[in-house]
This record gives structure tokens, sequence and C-alpha cells, in this order.
């Protein structure tokens, strides 16, 4: 698809939010490991870009240089990470470092290797040198089950009115799965800030929601009376939900299976300049598993339903319905026709490959590769299938942080994710390339490679802010 036919109208990508989150320090050849610890025990804070370069520290050009030097250098997933900044929503930071005399080098010290999987939003010692296991995983790479994060978050939580810009700020790096529910409503705007009125809130929505079903879902699956799309529209999201979150049995068992169809056909039909489109299947997941964990325990894997009444499932089942449409409500035109929302964002993509690491958009051109013919999967589910389902929860904690600029912030995450590979990617051919980007070798991954993505996509926001003319 040609640049310019295929995505009209490209126009202001860049206008999100602040600086890089603490300080981002680049190592100068020579330092070694001291500089990366030296990195790690800066002080917290969100400087402006003016008061970052008079303390000296490296910030990124337009061009993706450092101080108007060499270009920015992507870290592949086979290079160590480089060091990471303490505090903000980033968890880890990626990116290359730039010497006064225009060199760049990446960190490869051990020090700074475990600052990478351990650095947080509060004290990165503390939050590293927990209990080394918890229920048998490392809990360096589940940095969210950190004693210090959860007590920041129950602070916030048991306020009498929330604080919502502060508790986006912390959740960007992860929430903790007990707080996860309360969280995601929060953010989402489906619960208020003030504790008072969120049970009459809660009982309200979910009581419009009961009323709802017999009168769309219901009397659709009757056939009585119903127009040909209408009963149309059913019969593909009958074909779609079967088809959702394959590796996962939970989504599967007949009773959640029929959630899921009321959910998606009543969302369709109340939203006609859409309707119901392919991938909304897979967003609902993430809201399913989330609020059945207030009341099965263990695992997913686990799970069954067998202590569940209908009442306590139909709760879960409007929860899940109006969280699905306050997220769609910010990026419906990725659904409407021709989903010009996910044009625009792989054409923003591809630009932000180009400029960060070239050479591999220079690659993927010669292959005869377009960005369209991977991506558009990306972006139209959320990256839920290019990663395991534990992991597209955590992404999601981000999502959810990043609210009205959660649309900008995704070319930012697809240029991270699929720069992961950068490497890799420079040695394959047009076939292999189709191959490797249809299934991303993520299923070994866990948290720390999610996070640093996602780091990396923050800084390079922060790096590129008010650059949208340059990619229009």
């Amino acid at each position: 698809m040609s640049g310019d036919g295929g995505f009209p109208g490209v126009k202001s990508l860049f206008g999100g939010r602040g600086g890089f989150p603490g300080k981002l320090k680049f190592v100068r050849k020579g330092q070694g490991s001291e500089a990366g610890e030296g990195a790690a025990s800066q002080a917290t804070g969100r400087p402006s870009d003016e008061s970052a370069a008079q303390q000296g520290m490296a910030t990124l050009s337009l061009d993706g240089s450092s101080g108007g030097r060499r270009p920015m250098e992507a870290v592949s997933s086979s290079s160590p990470p480089p060091p990471q900044p303490t505090s903000g929503r980033p968890s880890s930071a990626g990116g290359g470092s730039s010497s006064g005399g225009g060199s760049s080098r990446r960190t490869t010290a051990s020090s700074q290797e475990e600052a990478a999987a351990g650095a947080g939003a509060g004290s990165p010692q503390a939050e590293a040198t927990i209990r080394p296991q918890r229920d048998g995983v490392q809990v360096a790479a589940l940095r969210s089950m950190s004693e210090t994060r959860i007590s920041k978050f129950n602070r916030l939580l048991d306020e009498q009115v929330v604080d919502l810009e502060a508790l986006r700020e912390l959740a960007w790096s992860g929430i903790p799965a007990g707080l996860r529910p309360t969280c995601w409503r929060l953010l989402l705007g489906y619960l208020p800030p003030n504790r008072e009125r969120r049970t009459q809130i809660l009982a309200r929505k979910r009581r419009e929601y009961r009323d709802m079903v017999p009168e769309y879902y219901d009397l659709a699956a009757s056939g009585v009376d119903q127009m040909g799309e209408e009963l149309g529209a059913l019969r593909q999201v009958a074909v779609d939900v079967p088809r959702t979150a394959p590796g996962v049995a939970f989504f599967h068992q007949p009773q959640i299976q029929k959630s899921l169809e009321r959910i998606l056909y009543i969302w369709g039909i109340r939203h006609p300049a859409s309707g119901y489109v392919q991938g909304i299947n897979d967003l609902v997941t993430p809201f399913m598993a989330v609020f059945m964990s207030e009341h099965l325990e263990g695992p997913i894997e686990g799970w069954t339903l067998g202590g569940c009444s209908d009442d306590l499932l139909l709760d879960i089942e409007a929860d899940c319905y109006w969280c699905l449409c306050k997220l769609l409500d910010g990026i419906q035109d990725h659904y409407t026709y021709a989903q010009p929302g996910i044009q625009r964002t792989v054409f923003h993509t591809q630009e932000l490959v180009r400029r960060v690491e070239e050479p591999v958009a220079a690659h993927l051109e010669k292959e005869g590769l377009q960005f369209i013919q991977f991506a558009f999967r990306w972006v139209n589910c959320l990256l839920l299938r290019e990663v395991p389902f534990p992991l597209a929860v955590r992404l999601w904690d981000t999502y959810l942080s990043e609210g009205s600029q959660l649309k900008e912030f995704l070319a930012y995450t697809l240029a991270a994710f699929l720069l992961s590979w950068s490497a890799q990617l420079r040695q394959l051919e047009f076939q292999e390339l189709i191959m490797f980007l249809q299934r991303p070798p993520t299923a070994g991954w866990g948290e720390k490679d999610i996070e640093l993505v996602l780091s990396r996509a923050y800084m390079w926001r922060a790096s590129f802010k008010g650059a949208g003319a340059h990619f229009s």
C-alpha cells in the first residue's frame, strides 16, 4: 500500500505528554559499570527538556541523534539492556548511549543487567532485593508484586477521592494483580474516583446491562422480528467467539463463550457507526480475565466456573461490556469503514522505524514487505495475539494508564516491539520475514521483556515530541 494513497490525512501524531520520567543518563565511553550504577542512583522526578540539558543529560534530536551526532540506536532482544531510569512510568529504558566525542556504546556490565530487571517506580534497590522467588516465579521479573509498589497503590486507593493522574503515573509500570480490577475500572472511568459513589454507580451500570440482554441479545437469538443485518452480525460474532484466545482454555468454556457472544453482539448493535468487527472479540479477554480474578484463585489455566452463580457471571459480564465501551470510545476509528485509525497507526509505525533504525526499514522495503502485511493485526488486536496472555494483561496496565494518549502511544509501542529483533530481521528474506512477523518468537518472554518494549516506546515519544509535521 502506498504511503500517500493508502494513508490519507495523517497529521499531528506527536502531541503526547512531557519528557521522559526520571533522569535518563547515557554512559560515556570508558565509564563502565560505575556509570550504570550512577544512573540507577539518580534522584527521582520528571525533568523538563531544558532542565535535563542544564544538568548534562543527553537529549535526542528529531532525526534520532544524540547531541546532533550519531543516529539513535535500537537495542535488539539479543543485546544486553542498557541502564535504567529510576522512576516514573517506564520501568526499564532502551536505547543507545552516547559519549561526548560522538561515539556510542552499549553497556554490558552484569550490575547494569540486574538494574534493568529490577529498576522500578519506587526505590529500585528495595524492590529488586525482595524475596528471590514467589510461587516459583522470579520476583525480579514481576516488579508489580513488590511490597513497596503495593503499599503505594493502597495509599492511593484508600483516599476518599482517588487522584487519577497519580494512579496513571503509578499504574504505567504495572499494577499488582490483586488491585488490578479496581485500578482498571478507575482508569477507564467506569468507577468514579469518589469512594462514596462507587457502589451506587456500579449497581446502576450492571442493572442497565442486565436490561439490555433481553432487549438486544435474547431477541436476536430467538430470530423474531430481526433485520438481516442484525442476524448477520450475530452469526459473525458466533463464528469469531470460538476463535478467541485459542491458547487459553478458560475462554472456551461454554458459559464464557456465551458471555463473550452477548457482550460483542450488544456492543455492535449499540455502535452502528462501526458495528462488530473481527478483532474486537480479542479485546474483551483481558477484561474478562481480570474481573474473574476477583473470584477465582490461582493461574487462569486452572480456572473453572463451578462455584460461580449466574448472577455473579452476569455482573462480571456487565463490567466487561462497559469497560470495552470505554476502551473503544478512544479508538473507534480503528473499526469504522476502511479502518482509518489502523492505517494511520501502521503508517506512523513505519515512519518511526525509518527514523529510529533506518537499515531495518530499508531492508524491509528492499524485500518488498509492506508494514500493513504484518502490523494490521498488531494494531487491530493491540498486540494481544503477539505475546503470551499474562503479558498482554501487563501490557494493558500501560495502555489504560495512557488514557486519551493511547492512539498515539500505540505507534511507538509497535515500533519498539518490531525493533526487538532488528538484527534478526536484517538477515531474513521476504517469505521468512512474513512468517517471522506473523508469529513473533515471544513464547519465552517475561515481564521484563514487555517492559523494555514499553520503556523504549516512552523514550522515543519523549524524544520525538512535537515532531508531528515531520511524519505528516
